[in-house]
């Protein structure tokens, strides 16, 4: 390759990243519409590359300048008071290492394209690409923030079908339009004049240039009509004597992310009291059902034999409102040496008789409808690599000494299950008593639409999200985290509810409209009537039928080329 020729493919992945990661919040929906042509640039540079490396080295490079830009904030460099060395690290880590993985797809396609062709590599790329992005979010070191569904978080009407097909065949759309903009643009080296004139002949009319601009069309139109009729209908006020609904106040404490573990843990709780019981006076005649705290709103295990006081102080409060509290806590089992069993994952204490597991959870807390005390708790399974839980610790234990984080994180166990939270509800007008039922995602779990959909399937009627983001200052972060959570409600056609520590709190519809939410490092609330939804969408019941089938796509592809790799080194070798 000349050096000019180095130039021009350097150029086109630096468009192609530039392009891709201006189309992610909060850019807005102008920027989104790069989304549909951020791959175009990639493919043009790839078509003259002879060697794997040449294909990784313009891989690398978008996906580079990509994480660069639309992730950046993950080193905490806009951090509201303190600064921490390792989110520094971390950042820097994630802007290096993470493009490694999300160039996986480009070096397939191009293995694929020198294999077999190109018609057959832009066939195969969006089965490549969906079960890449659908293989990212699993195991320890998922992180499927950069996926190309999440591009469209701005343009309402055009995602209402992903009701149907989840949001990697939004994906798969978006594919598909670049890969026929491209076709666009390299027609002629596709399709020798005589063919060209003979498709003519045969009835394209105009050839295959306006079948090609036909299908792009296609592609565009149909979602809008379809999302346009869905959003005609518009949303009418709740009637609470026909619509099962229940009101919510979601507070927004704005507690300092970094001070709170050194602030005396009673003094946090009482903190989250004083701003409920403001939020509550605020909102007037508006009775809450449930009030929603954020992450870590409590910041020490209340379950335990020697926090029980602290229990009572909990529920204590909880009668005194007159409403659940649904709050992210640490939670945490003890177990003695020689007495108890002792799970597989549990850690050693300092003291060598005690072992324990702990867990970043969500409990709901309620006085039930027989006038007992009750709780029901979550723990949270999507950790956050090295944040919350070291991968492989489980295979090398030593690791979770070497990964420490002084700020209530750094070495989670995961939960295990999709049940969801249960909520007796009994008030003036009601038959019968009711129960609402709710699944609580924990920060970045609400960005993985697999799991999400599972707690759905099993009944849950209501999304809740807690999460702190106030580790990221004013940064991109926050406003992507809030904004990829209106796919899973129009995903499930569920309402999210959403409380964060320092913002952003939103309320979401099912149709993905996000009808109240608060600014960033304001001490505020939302108290909003809120409805539940017992009905399922054909990807709630149905899964991910188009992203699973293309992950064991993939899987086939590599192991067939790197198979015929093989073979044609040892007939290299033996000829």
């Amino acid at each position: 390759m000349s050096q000019s020729s180095r130039w021009r493919t350097r150029g086109l992945a630096i468009l192609a990243g530039l392009l891709f990661a201006l189309a992610f919040p909060p850019f807005g929906l102008v920027a989104g519409f790069g989304a549909f042509v951020a791959l175009v640039p990639m493919l043009i540079a790839l078509e003259d590359t002879k060697r794997l490396r040449d294909a990784f080295s313009i891989g690398y490079l978008m996906m580079f300048v990509a994480s660069l830009i639309a992730t950046y904030w993950v080193g905490g460099w806009r951090g509201e008071g303190s600064v921490d060395p390792f989110l520094m690290i971390g950042g820097v880590a994630l802007a290096l290492v993470h493009p490694i993985f999300l160039v996986v797809p480009v070096l397939v396609y191009d293995a694929f394209r020198r294999r077999f062709g190109r018609i057959a590599a832009l066939v195969a790329l969006p089965v490549i690409w969906i079960g890449f992005e659908y293989w990212h979010s699993t195991g320890d070191l998922s992180f499927p923030w950069l996926s190309l569904y999440n591009t469209q978080t701005y343009n309402t009407a055009f995602i209402q079908f992903i009701e149907f097909t989840g949001s990697y065949g939004l994906s798969l759309v978006i594919l598909l339009v670049n890969i026929l903009v491209y076709l666009l643009l390299r027609q002629r080296q596709f399709v020798s004049p005589p063919v060209g004139e003979a498709l003519k002949v045969s009835g394209f009319r105009g050839g295959v240039r306006k079948w090609i601009v036909a299908a792009i069309v296609m592609l565009i139109v149909l979602p809008y009509s379809y999302g346009l009729m869905v959003l005609a209908e518009g949303s009418l006020p709740i009637d609470n004597t026909t619509q099962r609904s229940i009101t919510v106040t979601i507070v927004q404490p704005n507690i300092n992310p970094w001070d709170k573990w050194s602030t005396g843990i009673e003094a946090v709780t009482d903190s989250m009291f004083r701003s409920t019981r403001t939020a509550i006076r605020a909102a007037g005649t508006e009775k809450p059902d449930l009030v929603l705290w954020p992450e870590t709103a409590i910041t020490y295990p209340v379950t335990l034999k020697w926090t029980q006081n602290q229990l009572s102080n909990v529920y204590g409060f909880v009668s005194s409102i007159g409403a659940a509290v649904l709050t992210g806590i640490p939670d945490r089992e003890e177990y003695i040496n020689g007495v108890d069993a002792i799970p597989r994952d549990a850690k050693k204490s300092k003291d060598p008789m005690l072992f324990y597991r702990d867990w970043n959870s969500s409990m709901l807390f309620y006085i039930g409808l027989d006038g007992r005390p009750t709780y029901e708790r979550y723990h949270k399974q999507k950790l956050v690599p090295f944040g919350e839980h070291v991968p492989f610790v489980d295979w090398f234990p030593i690791l979770g000494d070497w990964f420490q984080w002084g700020v209530g994180l750094g070495s989670w166990n995961s939960g295990e299950g999709y049940d969801v939270l249960r909520l007796p509800l009994s008030r003036a007008g009601r038959t019968a008593p009711d129960t609402a039922k709710l699944c609580t995602m924990i920060c970045y779990e609400s960005v993985y639409p697999s799991y999400v959909r599972k707690f759905v399937a099993n009944g849950a009627e209501v999304i809740g999200i807690i999460t702190n983001d106030g580790w990221y200052g004013k940064s991109s972060g926050p406003y992507q985290h809030n904004r990829y959570a209106i796919l899973r409600a129009v995903e499930n056609r569920r309402w999210v509810i959403r409380s964060a520590n320092t913002g952003i709190s939103s309320v979401i519809d099912d149709k993905g409209h996000i009808l109240e939410d608060r600014p960033l490092f304001t001490s505020t609330s939302i108290t909003r009537r809120i409805l539940l939804d017992g009905q399922q969408t054909l990807y709630t019941q149905l899964g991910d039928y188009i992203a699973v089938p293309c992950e064991w796509a993939l899987a086939a592809m590599i192991v067939l080329l790197v198979g015929m790799r093989f073979a044609s080194h040892k007939n290299r070798r033996e000829s």
